[in-house]
């Protein structure tokens, strides 16, 4: 639910904030008061194109927001897992922010998104029906999702698309194999050169690094032994050596503490150091006597390192990548040897697939069609209520022939292009007239019939939909008097289930208000400003007596809208 509206510096709008309630909100207001500026606002929160030019004039830049209730709303946790946005199961604020510099900002619970991202959760919220606004009924790819609520398909749904999703990534796999064959045939010889080559040096894990620790050490093996021998003389061995003078010092400690127990403490830490000397003096005694002069070893790993180098050169730098190209070489090779049978493997299973999909598809497509015959009768009679006696609304389905680019199930001998909804291509056709063929709803020329075709469709499928907002600007378009309070006792009922926005000049819908707002339009010396607010019932009283008599109220005008709003409540008390 949309709770509240905030837009600062948007058009004819200086500040404003409104809260929204649940049920039937009614817009009502003059021509030109600025309706339609308030439609743009909430458009703009959901995602639609939103330019620097309706920054009102001397402002720096426009802040629109929407704060929703979404303890209610389905499909959103799975939204905000994928965008990693954080929120949680109660309300959602949505910003949208353009600078005078065109700089568009866009804002979910104070995270930065995209655009797009803003339009994605705007579709999950909100379905907006305007005249030039977004409608989600007039996108033909939505209408198989509409036909499949109203029969109640969610479980055949998610099964075909899972076995779609197979199919396309089998039928992916295949592809690349099939791509790669004579390019794999063709560098089979290479590949087992490169294997062999690779084999006959067999390198080990970070063996160049040992060898060169190794080589390092034979090469300077003289010096080694020279300096390692003259420490060991120096420490242990030579006249005057450290351990003998570190030995002399013990024996005078150990006098002079029997005299002063303060040189006990000294006595013993000379006594770790001589320890300690003489420690290191035989490792080093110990490392002189192992060094090894061997000539021959350090000729062959300098030849070792040769061929290590060679490879490193030629398979990526380093014996890890050498060793990840024998690998990877191998399985290629593997590959080639087996490619004929993965490839019938493969095929098998894409046929076992495809048949199971084409049973899918037929059980579904059987239930549209008998679903689709309800559907455009119910809808008919919608309509006739809504002030279009006439209509006549068809449900097209029909197959698509496969293009090469496009999965497909034999259907008949004839290969049928198959989505992860099945086989059907669903339209919605309409004709509001007798004696005109029925055509795609985007070509009904009146946004009046359009919304009426919608506000139809949201009846029967209020249940089913999970867009839990529903805004309708111009439904009132071409009607009035009866057929007027046909479409506001619609409304009504669709409101029990949705909230529901709606604009209207009519008192015949505006008397069957939950909630009545009026947008007014203020002039000043040098500014106009657009305000809205929500009316008391006296005020709705008088408000909707103007939408009979214009600028001159009459008492009758006050006592039509008094019984209006009273046959209204009868209403809700039947509907209820």
């Amino acid at each position: 639910m949309l709770k509240s509206l905030y837009a600062k510096n948007y058009a004819l709008i200086d500040e404003i904030r409104v809260g929204f309630g649940s049920g039937l909100n009614i817009i009502t207001g003059e021509t030109g008061a600025g309706k339609s500026i308030l439609l743009g606002a909430l458009g703009a929160i959901l995602g639609e194109r939103l330019s620097k030019d309706i920054i009102r004039s001397g402002a720096e830049k426009v802040v629109i927001e929407g704060e929703f209730d979404i303890a209610a709303a389905e499909d959103l946790a799975g939204f905000f897992r994928q965008h990693d946005l954080e929120g949680n199961d109660e309300e959602i604020i949505v910003r949208r922010e353009v600078s005078v510099s065109g700089k568009n900002r866009c804002f979910v619970n104070d995270t930065p998104v995209s655009s797009e991202i803003l339009q994605s959760l705007g579709d999950l919220l909100v379905d907006l029906h305007g005249q030039h606004e977004h409608q989600l009924l007039l996108q033909v790819p939505r209408h198989i999702r509409y036909l499949d609520d109203f029969a109640q398909l969610p479980e055949q749904r998610a099964m075909l698309k899972e076995n779609y999703d197979r199919l396309v990534s089998l039928a992916k796999q295949l592809q690349d194999l099939l791509s790669r064959q004579d390019e794999l045939e063709k560098s089979k010889d290479f590949l087992q050169f490169q294997l062999s080559e690779i084999a006959a040096v067999d390198p080990q894990p970070d063996e160049d690094e040992d060898l060169k620790e190794e080589e390092r050490i034979l090469h300077n093996a003289e010096l080694l032994a020279e300096r390692t021998g003259a420490l060991f003389q120096q420490l242990y061995e030579g006249e005057g050596s450290v351990s003998e003078v570190l030995g002399k010092t013990l024996n005078d400690l150990a006098y002079l503490g029997q005299i002063d127990k303060r040189f006990i403490g000294l006595h013993a830490e000379c006594e770790s150091a001589k320890i300690a000397v003489d420690e290191v003096a035989a490792a080093l005694q110990n490392y002189c006597g192992a060094i090894d002069f061997d000539t021959n070893r350090l000729e062959n790993i300098r030849q070792r390192l040769a061929l290590l180098s060679g490879l490193k050169k030629k398979y990526g730098g380093t014996i890890a990548a050498v060793l990840e190209h024998k690998t990877k070489t191998a399985q290629e090779l593997g590959l080639i040897e087996n490619l004929q049978g993965e490839i019938e493997r493969l095929s098998a299973q894409i046929e076992i697939e495809r048949t199971t999909l084409r049973q899918l598809s037929l059980d579904a497509s059987k239930v549209r069609a008998s679903v689709a015959r309800e559907l455009s009768e119910k809808v008919v009679d919608e309509l006739a209520q809504l002030g279009m006696p006439n209509a006549n609304f068809k449900v097209l389905q029909e197959y698509k022939n496969a293009s090469q680019q496009s999965q497909f199930v034999d259907i008949d001998g004839q290969a049928v292009q198959v989505t992860p909804s099945g086989i059907d291509q669903i339209e919605f056709l309409i004709s509001a007239n007798p004696g005109e063929a029925p055509k795609p709803l985007a070509k009904i020329a009146s946004g009046g019939e359009i919304s009426r075709v919608m506000l139809a469709l949201k009846s029967l499928l209020a249940e089913a939909d999970k867009v839990p907002v529903l805004i309708f600007d111009e439904i009132d378009l071409g009607i009035s008097g009866r057929i007027a309070q046909a479409v506001g006792k619609s409304l009504r009922k669709l409101a029990q289930s949705h909230q529901v926005i709606c604009i209207t000049h009519l008192p015949q819908i505006a008397s069957m208000a939950d909630h009545h707002y009026l947008v007014e339009k203020t002039a000043g010396k040098t500014e106009t400003f657009t305000t809205i607010r929500m009316l008391s019932e006296p005020e709705r009283t008088e408000q909707i007596a103007r939408l009979f008599g214009g600028e001159v109220v009459t008492q009758a005008h006050l006592m039509s809208a008094a019984e209006l709003i009273k046959e209204a409540e009868g209403v809700s008390l039947v509907s209820s």
